[in-house]
């Protein structure tokens, strides 16, 4: 069953139209737009990760919209696909890409793009690396649920680390796990994603973190800095919508981590 999608874009958007989020004069930096999209900008290659415009998720409506409108994208080089999840890989944000655009996902997601007419679909698997432009990506492991759909199971989920003058790494959606121990053992993060949201009831904390969580995945991973992502834009799951943030906020007065680890509101942006 297909349920209908609302996408927060202007008629006739194209990501080639506005004005570029990014200084003019050529800094790397990051803007939250909000779930897990993430606009990236490093060593004056563009990307976003989990591209997700819409209004709603199946019947959830969303709660913040996107914090940069997709009619004020700059142009892009690639996009990061962490899982086949609809609120992570999402088709009809998607559809409104050149069919050019680089996108790099998980092994077996890739005949839905091709489908649509993407001519350059990069599949990875954990451990495994693609090069655009000056960029090296690399696959690495998460905790979290595979599959897309009930027609779709075997997909895995993974995070990636972008590495360039600085390296970001994307968590795109986990629960904790002792691999961020050894990926901060083998690699120097400037930057990490990690999602917050949707913890609870208890047993969602083996495939979700929480602020705590995150915080301590920060720790492991040994991050220069974090900002977190997956939390404000829908409820999925039975903590309150606001709950997250406010939390992490708390995490970090008491801990006094800030400006170690930001919370950006959607549109918020921060030098890598």
């Amino acid at each position: 069953m297909q349920w209908p999608t609302e996408l927060n874009v202007k008629a006739g958007a194209s990501d080639s139209s506005g004005s570029s989020p990014f200084p003019r004069d050529g800094e790397n930096a990051a803007i939250f737009i909000g779930h897990s999209t993430v606009l990236i900008h490093l060593d004056g290659l563009s990307f976003l990760t989990d591209s997700f415009y819409g209004k709603r998720l199946y019947l959830l409506k969303r709660h913040r919209p996107p914090g940069v409108p997709f009619q004020d994208l700059p142009l892009l080089d690639f996009i990061l696909l962490s899982h086949g999840h609809l609120d992570h890989m999402d088709l009809k944000t998607l559809d409104l890409f050149p069919r050019n655009l680089p996108i790099v996902l998980p092994e077996k997601l890739e005949r839905y793009l091709i489908r649509r007419g993407f001519l350059d679909v990069r599949p990875l698997s954990w451990g495994e690396r693609t090069y655009i432009g000056s960029l090296v990506i690399l696959a690495l492991p998460v905790k979290h649920l595979p599959g897309r759909s009930l027609r779709e199971t075997q997909s895995i989920s993974q995070s990636y680390l972008v590495q360039g003058t600085k390296t970001i790494y994307f968590g795109g959606d986990s629960g904790l796990t002792p691999q961020f121990q050894e990926i901060g053992e083998n690699f120097s993060i400037d930057l990490a994603f990690l999602p917050i949201g949707n913890y609870r009831p208890v047993p969602f904390r083996s495939v979700h973190m929480s602020p705590e969580d995150a915080l301590k995945a920060m720790e492991m991973l040994r991050a220069k800095r974090m900002v977190p992502i997956h939390w404000g834009a829908f409820r999925l799951s039975l903590e309150p919508i606001e709950e997250p943030p406010r939390y992490f906020l708390h995490l970090l007065q008491e801990r006094k981590i800030n400006p170690k680890a930001v919370l950006l509101q959607p549109g918020g942006r921060i030098l890598i």
